[in-house]
């Protein structure tokens, strides 16, 4: 695929619809990177990281893009089951709908170096996290069919008594 990049400097805001995407190039990063116009902000495109509607960026294009079937969701989770060896294989409960349990890889790069290298994060039953993820596409000879890719993965708090009660309901 060839991308030719037109445009530098800022993106006029007022010119382009909402939720309009845009392949950028930043000029402190040196690399593509996928934003969204929001009401007030840009965003990036599977994260919560807000860019200046003033930023100048070294190289920017508005684009079409669609994810593939298995598009980003971000979901509000329940951690029962770390996996405190692997980023494979952590178990959560959904947290809207507590019956719905399910089992995650981790691919969240700086969640990974805090808990695995650096081991300065600590997580626990009940902890929840909100995660940007993708349902792993099923295929019959993978042993991963119904495993979930997260993406981003942020801790916001822990209601370890809420969800035993919940739990105990069931």
């Amino acid at each position: 695929m060839e991308i030719k990049f037109t445009h530098t400097g800022a993106i006029p805001f007022k010119e382009f619809p909402e939720d309009q995407k845009f392949i950028v190039i930043r000029n402190r990063e040196l690399r593509p990177m996928f934003i969204r116009k929001d009401a007030s902000v840009f965003r990036v495109v599977g994260d919560y990281l807000a860019i200046s509607r003033q930023e100048e960026f070294m190289a920017w294009e508005p684009v079409s893009l669609t994810l593939p079937s298995s598009a980003l969701v971000t979901r509000r989770l329940w951690l029962t089951r770390p996996n405190l060896s692997d980023s494979r294989g952590w178990g959560f409960r959904l947290y809207e709908k507590i019956q719905s349990e399910i089992r995650v890889w981790i691919k969240d790069p700086q969640f990974n170096h805090d808990f695995f290298t650096e081991r300065n994060l600590s997580v626990g039953f009940g902890d929840v996290f909100e995660a940007v993820m993708a349902r792993v596409p099923n295929d019959r000879t993978s042993n991963e069919a119904g495993l979930f890719e997260v993406y981003k993965l942020r801790r916001i708090g822990n209601e370890s008594e809420k969800l035993r009660k919940l739990l105990d309901e069931l």
